[in-house]
């Protein structure tokens, strides 16, 4: 018998419904949930479990979360000066009390100035982090023993666990590591000499995972490696990733004899013995535990390889020990376009990001029955593919559509495809036969073709553009700055995607700015070629028509991280307003 209540939202206890947060970005918690109702307010304002991620935000809402937010509910804080948001972490240091951040368990700098990472270490609470993330962009060596002093004290305190940092190796062979680190996951993105890593591993019994995304002959030093292998082994360590591997078989041997503990282990880079029998008579007497072994292995070879050769090369891999005992199944293939060399791999592929080479360019060979170039299986790791679409990629679309229609890449959400000149006869109603469009999230367009092309060329881009509906970022370049080629595209702008939050385009006069931002209300960021002759007018509309922008310049590019905009959102052209300047720098300033 109904009780004549209705179920609603607002009937759930609240502490389901923070349950529910954990899963909500904080910009929808704060702008959407927070609005709807008194008592939504109210379970929002008692909410202290806030992931706060400033990264990519569109400035406008970076003021309102800088107001909304609360310090004291924030348990992890991602700041970024990255080129979107170039001043973003002074502002915010203006804009809120650092001290009263009192809860915060993790935080990430990305592309910090180093007097900021020192402000900022010394007025949060260290002893509450549990991970801690950064990059640092510009160096001062005045400040340089400051920053070690800091980063001791907040890797001897005994909550922390992750540590994830970018510091040249001559600088981080300065930093004194605490002994008895109670770190566990440590991400190493730059050099690293050997001496540094194995005193962290000596002094941190509780560090059982590393990744270190830099190239490894920076680490390697021959001298020091039997100075520990005759008295010590480092137990603790159960994963090791390595992802820009360039060293002899020996000096990784040597190294690898070291952690005997090993359950996981991931290569990739640049190897040059590509011997089966080797590896499997090395695991089975210097890592017992290795039940996961991925490896993406790249081996220039000047000499002209046969099909038999390959399947020599491949025997090695095929004894029981491989594909019985470990069941670790190997793909090997031979380029043999402008250049020769060879890729030897597990499947599926350990890599987040590859380069589309067609078939015609390559011979392929793999310990399993499997089709290797028509398996989606093969693939379920890569984030990121870079296409040519030439005369060889679409004959293997369609050799593909008579294969299978699920797309080949099906997990990739970023794109980067050159549209050469010398082959127009494409069409992107068939690229779904590669990759799901609609999952791709950042697309980058290189068009290079003939003015006679160029009609033919949007045609398909609009097609292709359709079918992305999830994508908010979008790069297009090429030889589209030529004066010939922007009066051809004319209707370029409006087939932007209207989700688009990045975007970096050409433009040839200051009225294509009104029509992108009328057509893309959603744009947190929009950049422009630096070299255009309108590149100081770009500016100065915006200093006009925006409030609170600013501006960040390389050698290439003008970025404007977009504040407000003071037109509405339609194409029709509007009286500008001038804005004035807040404030200078010498590479990124408000406007």
């Amino acid at each position: 018998m109904s009780n004549g209540i209705v179920p609603s939202m607002e009937t759930l206890p609240v502490e389901l419904l923070h349950r529910i947060f954990d899963d909500v970005d904080t910009e929808t918690i704060l702008f959407s949930v927070r609005s709807v109702s008194r008592l939504f307010r109210a379970v929002v304002n008692t909410y202290n479990r806030y992931c706060l991620n400033m990264k990519s935000i569109p400035k406008s809402n970076f003021y309102l979360l800088c107001r909304f937010i609360k310090p004291c509910n924030v348990i992890s804080l991602t700041l970024s000066n990255d080129e979107k948001s170039s001043d973003q972490i002074d502002l915010f240091v203006s804009l809120v009390r650092l001290r009263q951040f009192t809860c915060l368990r993790s935080i990430t700098l990305l592309n910090i100035d180093q007097f900021q990472l020192n402000f900022i270490l010394k007025r949060i609470n260290l002893q509450s982090l549990t991970a801690l993330s950064f990059t640092i962009r510009k160096y001062d060596d005045r400040r340089t023993k400051t920053t070690n002093n800091l980063l001791l004290s907040l890797t001897s305190h005994s909550k922390l666990r992750k540590l994830e940092y970018d510091i040249t190796a001559k600088r981080m062979a300065k930093v004194t590591w605490p002994i008895n680190s109670t770190i566990q996951y440590l991400t190493i993105n730059n050099s690293i000499t050997m001496d540094c890593l194995l005193t962290i591993l000596q002094s941190s019994p509780y560090l059982h995972t590393i990744t270190m995304k830099k190239k490894f002959d920076e680490l390697y030093n021959h001298s020091l490696i039997p100075k520990y292998s005759s008295s010590t082994s480092f137990q603790q360590l159960r994963s090791l990733t390595i992802e820009e591997l360039n060293l002899t078989i020996d000096q990784l041997e040597s190294y690898l004899s070291l952690t005997p503990s090993l359950v996981y282990l991931k290569l990739i880079g640049r190897i040059h013995t590509l011997d089966g029998k080797r590896w499997e008579q090395f695991i089975e007497l210097n890592l017992p535990h290795l039940n996961k072994f991925e490896f993406f292995f790249t081996h220039q070879d000047p000499v002209n390889r046969t099909h038999e050769d390959l399947q020599l090369m491949l025997a090695s891999f095929q004894t029981l020990f491989w594909t019985e005992h470990k069941k670790w199944l190997i793909n090997c293939e031979y380029y043999f376009d402008y250049s020769t060399y060879i890729r030897i791999y597990t499947k599926p592929i350990c890599k987040s990001s590859l380069e589309y080479e067609p078939k015609f360019k390559k011979l392929s060979l793999s310990t399993s029955d499997e089709v290797i170039e028509d398996n989606p299986s093969v693939m379920t790791n890569v984030e990121s593919m870079v296409f040519t679409w030439d005369r060889f990629l679409s004959g293997d679309v369609d050799e593909k559509k008579a294969i299978t229609n699920r797309p080949l890449f099906a997990k990739v959400i970023e794109v980067d495809i050159n549209l050469c000149w010398s082959w127009m006869l494409f069409s992107f109603h068939s690229f779904s036969i590669l990759i799901d469009v609609q999952q791709i999230h950042r697309m980058k367009l290189q068009i290079y073709c003939h003015r006679s092309h160029m009609k033919s060329t949007w045609t398909q881009v609009s097609i292709l553009l359709e079918q992305a509906c999830n994508l908010s970022s979008l790069m297009v370049d090429g030889n589209l700055h030529k004066k010939a080629i922007c009066s051809a595209v004319e209707n370029m702008y409006s087939l932007l995607p209207r989700q688009l939050k990045h975007l970096k385009i050409p433009i040839n006069n200051l009225d294509k700015i009104e029509r992108i931002l009328g057509r893309c209300e959603n744009l947190s960021t929009i950049r422009f070629n630096k070299k255009s002759k309108l590149s100081k007018e770009i500016i100065q509309w915006f200093r006009d028509n925006t409030t609170n922008s600013s501006y960040w310049k390389d050698k290439c590019t003008t970025i404007i991280w977009l504040g407000k905009k003071m037109i509405p959102s339609s194409d029709d052209t509007i009286p500008n307003k001038r804005i004035k300047l807040t404030d200078d720098r010498s590479n990124s300033e408000s406007i």
